[in-house]
């Protein structure tokens, strides 16, 4: 049973998402459900020192190529556009590397044209990273695939079912952290 104090995450703005003519979007459940999983997959590398390999995947047919960036910088643009404007310590506690490995990551972001940095209103000399469009458009069509897939496993399940998986992912996103080994 879910615990009532348990807070969502909130899911994508569906005003930011990407439509392509179709009639139906992915669930708001669907959404918010692939980007836990995102998550999770971030905080399992995060406590290990693997790293994924790019692959070509596909939405619709068409053939979605990664940007020639690192498993790292995917991580990392997907997290800014989960968050919005992050500073490099705030990337760098998101994700659970360095701020010495964020900041290498950020540059390799901003070569490739993923990020841009801009000065924060509240205080110019606070650098802050955000994505490009041309991030942005990637980052959102990762999330969606992957919201599409979990729209298709979630209709199994009834709504207390979705909750209850919803609820899980929270806690092991929250929990992995804190299961770290000590070095």
């Amino acid at each position: 049973m879910p615990n009532p104090n348990d807070q969502p995450t909130p899911p994508a703005p569906a005003g930011d998402r990407a439509t392509d003519g179709r009639a139906e979007q992915p669930s708001d459940d669907a959404i918010d459900v692939g980007q836990l999983l995102v998550e999770l997959i971030h905080v399992v590398y995060a406590t290990r020192d693997t790293d994924a390999s790019g692959e070509t995947s596909t939405h619709g047919g068409e053939p979605l190529t990664r940007p020639a960036v690192s498993a790292h910088a995917i991580r990392a643009a997907m997290h800014i556009g989960r968050h919005g404007s992050r500073t490099i310590g705030e990337i760098a506690d998101g994700l659970g590397i360095s701020i010495g490995w964020a900041s290498r990551v950020v540059s390799e972001l901003e070569a490739s044209g993923m990020v841009v940095r801009g000065s924060d209103p509240g205080d110019r000399r606070v650098v802050r990273i955000s994505l490009s469009e041309k991030a942005t458009d990637v980052v959102e069509r990762a999330y969606l695939w992957r919201a599409e897939a979990i729209d298709r496993a979630l209709a199994t399940l009834d709504p207390a079912g979705r909750a209850a998986v919803r609820t899980f992912l929270r806690h092991a996103v929250d929990e992995l952290p804190r299961a770290r080994p000590s070095a």
